[in-house]
């Protein structure tokens, strides 16, 4: 059983809390409800006996020690009944390092060996399972990242359970792989730093399979090597939040062989004050979504800012100032521009993705797409009023927004790039390639094929495929 992001605030706080309906006001997480829907799931988790709790960061709202205490009871109870419990924190559970490791003593006693700068670990909760808990909460929590020397020390316990014949599975709260194109552009805090180094460090010592959450939507994305002849690979299942619509969690099957696992997504449908959760979540998410519409428009406009220079490019550094200075500079014209051009459209898109599985209602997909394309044609038609320019700049705009809006409605991710691949992200039956053991990877990796060669810049990953260089998400670049 997986669970992600619960973000549990015990009653007791809520309770001496004068200004907590002003904080709700402006959530999209259903916070109020998190102690009672966390009393569901280990409900849940009581009734149907998993062998293993996984649970991937986030266990709190913000590190309280009240709701700490909460949530470490409640898995120690359901682990002395037998089920298995793994945690790993998340930015929210660590703000003043609360002291982790003793709050979940239990967990840390029973795992095979700590790392001694982290507080990852590597655990051998089933006979042939071994599972890697990634902390990312090193150095800033906001933004996950892992030291150096945690990064060697993981990769060391990865070889150990290889040299063992075990399936490595790891478990971090920040991803590694996007699930829509451009996120980690548009929302750089949802991925660990370096991520697709640390991506391809852990295929090359035998990790085909990352659990995570942090970004409260359901998403599964398998990313491959396009080395002729390899078949590396690594599947990040990432799982939403409980108490944001619509409250998923998942069950996960390790095949016999464990050359298989099956996904299965259930959702929280009722509690007992709330007979449908469903429909209450969804209504709840319409609603507070509009307070991050605000925010998420502040970070688009200031990544469009940036892009004049590479406009200039193209149309030359006269047509670039000239278009620059018809655009608004203050946020709250930026603001009122979208919300009327696109405010109700980004709502239905948002609720449309956290859905998940957009291809199965590629109708829909369609027309908020198209939604959108003609929002942002009407919005750059109202700032830049001569035509000819509007006739530059639309469908300039348009194919720059095709790219992620389209990776978005079909559940495609590297969008007719190197890498496009769809993988089902809710009930998928996913192979996962036999762990074989490897030394370790330099800086600049050789591969197969003497076209073929990859390489770390600034932290980048990059790609050289004969005269061509691509990003690590297939972007060309050169």
């Amino acid at each position: 059983m997986v669970i992600a992001d619960p973000h549990v605030l015990s009653q007791t706080l809520i309770e001496a809390d004068t200004a907590f309906d002003t904080y709700m006001a402006k959530q999209r997480k259903m916070i109020d409800l998190s102690e009672p829907v966390w009393h569901a799931l280990m409900d849940t988790a009581t009734k149907y006996q998993p062998q293993l709790l996984l649970i991937p960061g986030d266990l709190t709202r913000d590190g309280e020690p009240e709701s700490h205490a909460l949530v470490s009871e409640s898995l120690r109870s359901l682990q002395a009944q037998g089920v298995r419990t793994l945690v790993i924190p998340g930015n929210h559970d660590m703000p003043d390092l609360i002291g982790w490791d003793s709050v979940y003593a239990w967990m840390y006693d029973s795992t095979v060996v700590t790392d001694s700068y982290s507080y990852s670990y590597a655990a051998e909760p089933l006979s042939g399972l071994t599972v890697l808990g990634i902390d990312g909460s090193h150095g800033n929590a906001g933004t996950g990242s892992l030291a150096d020397n945690t990064l060697q020390w993981l990769l060391a316990q990865a070889d150990s359970a290889v040299r063992k014949g075990n399936t490595v599975v790891a478990m971090c709260h920040w991803q590694l792989l996007e699930h829509v194109d451009n996120q980690a552009t548009l929302e750089s805090s949802c991925h660990l730093k370096n991520a697709d180094a640390i991506r391809d460090s852990l295929v090359a010592h035998g990790v085909h399979l990352v659990l995570t959450g942090h970004f409260h939507v359901n998403g599964i994305t398998t990313w491959y090597d396009t080395v002729p002849g390899s078949n590396d690979s690594i599947i990040e299942i990432t799982t939403g939040s409980p108490i944001t619509y619509p409250c998923p969690y998942r069950w996960l099957t390790l095949s016999a062989d464990r050359r298989q696992i099956a996904v299965e997504t259930d959702y929280i449908q009722s509690l007992d004050t709330i007979a449908d959760m469903q429909t209450y979540s969804r209504e709840w998410m319409r609603e507070h979504t509009k307070v991050l519409l605000p925010e998420v428009t502040r970070r688009v406009w200031k990544k469009a800012d940036s892009a004049w220079n590479m406009a200039a490019a193209y149309v030359g550094q006269d047509m670039a100032d000239i278009l620059k200075d018809m655009v608004p500079k203050d946020d709250s014209t930026r603001i009122a521009l979208t919300e009327k051009h696109l405010g109700s459209t980004i709502i239905d898109f948002y609720l449309f993705h956290s859905e998940a599985n957009e291809n199965e209602r590629p109708e829909l997909g369609d027309s908020l797409a198209q939604a959108l394309y003609n929002g942002l044609d009407a919005m750059i038609c109202e700032i830049v009023t001569v035509r000819s320019l509007q006739l530059f700049l639309v469908p300039t705009a348009l194919l720059i927004a095709r790219t992620p809006i389209q990776s978005l409605v079909e559940d495609i991710t590297c969008y007719e790039g190197l890498y496009e691949n769809r993988t089902d992200d809710l009930r998928p039956v996913l192979a996962l390639p036999a762990s074989k053991e490897k030394q370790a990877i330099e800086t600049v990796m050789p591969l197969a094929s003497p076209m073929v060669s990859k390489s770390i810049k600034d932290g980048q990953l990059l790609i050289r495929r004969g005269e061509h260089i691509y990003t690590a998400q297939g972007q060309q670049i050169q």
